[in-house]
């Protein structure tokens, strides 16, 4: 298993839009059909204010290509990027080998 850290930079005021459009239409899609298993999602307290964190645990590198090419076939997918592009400043994608610790019981 790997995991997905997506670290996403929001416009100020527009988390509460981009967090309805992450939970209501993006992870059913990427959780769904494309098959990630979500570990949380996050909003930062401190750092940089407005960013979004999400993690996710995928099976191999390959399955990002395939979940995602899934979500770019959705039928939805053309109205959620411009939802995407009026709220995302940046998004940084960070995979992870997991090394230590008790989320290692979701690779048995």
């Amino acid at each position: 298993m790997i995991y997905l850290k997506a670290e996403i930079e929001i416009r100020p005021g527009h988390v509460p839009q981009m967090l309805e459009l992450l939970t209501k239409r993006i992870f059913p899609i990427m959780g769904g059909p494309g098959g990630w298993h979500m570990l949380g999602c996050f909003v930062q307290r401190t750092g940089r204010l407005n960013t979004i964190v999400d993690l996710w645990g995928l099976e191999d590198m390959g399955h990002f290509d395939r979940a995602y090419a899934i979500f770019r076939e959705h039928p939805d997918y053309p109205a959620i990027r411009v939802e995407l592009d009026s709220h995302v400043e940046k998004e940084t994608l960070v995979f992870m080998d997991h090394q230590y610790g008790p989320i290692a019981d979701l690779e048995k």
